[in-house]
């Protein structure tokens, strides 16, 4: 067995140099980090992007021409270089799925706070992510440019495919989230609005308008819960149960308690004198949903009979009290659905109806309108929406690339692998 005897650094290289080299990237990326902190995307909008975007692909033009045929430029198309970028990459990646992102976070971190400085918590702006991904498109450039100057062959299709679509879809995403643009915007019932306020609370006037037609919310049906009276705390402490209403006369083993429903009204009022609680049907806004039980302790004692609400914006919530420590309460109903039904007007004059909700946006003078919030503290009775208005001029960039990728994918797999000759 041959053992090599070639020292560190020493050509030709192979992984423990693309290791270092990787490594020495994030390290230097974060010294970056805690020295100057996140990258501020906006300092890079257009046109100083597309100028870094010029100059990138000017430099590795130039390297190519120079470099190809010298060791570092070979080394750097193979794959002792690739994997470990792909490695890092992937690294943070992780930390990208596996810790909350908050774009708009504060840059101060708090005692024992390790992330913020780190940049975790806004990873696509942190400098050791930025590096790693230039260094990476500067890996997948020279690949597909020293690619070119071999015979080609029909099969080359899927590589341009893949390499091209990843470098594209990387370039789009790096350079592009300087330019995008994230608004909300509220706006009551019969109301127009036309401008969205920015992450720092400044309004913007915009080239399109929303009309809040209607708006409509949905909750599940309401849940008894037995708790501790003083802590409110659901009961049984270890494993919490609740009951869903299922119609008057069923009865239910809530926490060892017998709770029989003997009355609904969906739509209540309730007052409440000298410890005596009064639920009166009124279908007016406001009105909150109330059930009357009866519920028997367990070991046999009295039941106790009564109303159970949970209140809305205009009545307080109600409990039954079943003993000296415990109560039967409702919990705010959990919402199912919330749409809103809007018309949306564009500065050329173009009119267009359109419903939102949530995971259904909508397209509009190149804005993506989302349903973001309401007026919570009104609950089902709210005439507010709350709309999250996002640009991204680099977007059709970013899906180009992608749909590259699985074009080559889908090459890759119909074509199948290359037959060697014998």
């Amino acid at each position: 067995m041959k053992i090599s005897s070639r020292q560190i650094w020493e050509q030709p290289w192979g992984y423990k140099e693309g290791i270092l080299i990787a490594a020495g990237i994030g390290l230097s990326g974060l010294i970056l980090q805690l020295t100057l902190g996140n990258i501020r995307p906006t300092l890079f909008a257009a046109p100083l992007n597309l100028i870094i975007g010029a100059l990138f692909m000017t430099g590795l033009l130039a390297m190519h021409l120079l470099a190809r045929k010298r060791p570092l430029g070979r080394w750097l198309t193979g794959v002792k270089a690739t994997l470990p970028a792909l490695a890092l990459l992937l690294l943070l990646s992780i930390f990208l799925g596996v810790i909350p992102q908050t774009p708009n976070g504060s840059e101060t971190a708090l005692p024992g706070d390790l992330f913020t400085p780190l940049g975790w918590y806004r990873m696509t702006t942190s400098w050791p992510f930025v590096l790693t991904c230039f260094y990476l498109l500067l890996i997948l450039g020279l690949t597909t440019l020293r690619r070119t100057t071999r015979k080609q062959e029909w099969r080359d299709i899927g590589f341009y495919l893949n390499h091209l679509g990843l470098f594209i879809a990387l370039l789009g995403g790096v350079l592009g989230s300087a330019d995008m643009e994230r608004l909300t915007m509220r706006v009551q019932e019969g109301q127009v609005e036309w401008r969205g306020a920015d992450a720092n609370g400044g309004l913007r006037e915009l080239p399109l308008a929303i009309q809040l037609d209607s708006f409509l919310l949905e909750e599940y049906p309401p849940k008894l819960v037995v708790i501790e009276h003083e802590s409110g705390r659901m009961l049984p402490a270890s494993r919490p149960e609740s009951y869903m209403f299922e119609g008057i006369g069923k009865s239910t083993l809530l926490a060892g308690h017998v709770v029989e429903i003997m009355e609904h009204l969906p739509h209540a009022a309730i007052f409440s004198d000298d410890s005596i609680t009064r639920v009166v049907p009124m279908l007016m806004e406001g009105a909150t949903v109330a059930l009357r039980v009866k519920v028997t302790p367990e070991g046999g004692a009295a039941p106790k009979e009564g109303w159970v609400s949970n209140g809305s914006y205009l009545y307080p919530h109600s409990l039954l009290r079943i003993d000296e420590t415990r109560s039967l309460a409702m919990p705010l109903q959990e919402v199912k659905r919330y749409t809103s039904h809007v018309t949306l007007y564009t500065e050329e004059g173009h009119t267009r109806k359109s419903l939102i909700e949530v995971n259904k946006p909508v397209m509009m003078e190149e804005w993506m309108i989302y349903q973001y919030s309401y007026d919570d503290t009104m609950g089902k009775y709210s005439d507010t929406s709350v709309f999250e208005l996002v640009r991204d001029p680099w977007l059709k960039i970013v899906y180009t690339g992608i749909f590259m990728l699985l074009a080559g994918a889908l090459f890759l797999f119909f074509a199948g692998p290359k037959k060697s000759r014998t």
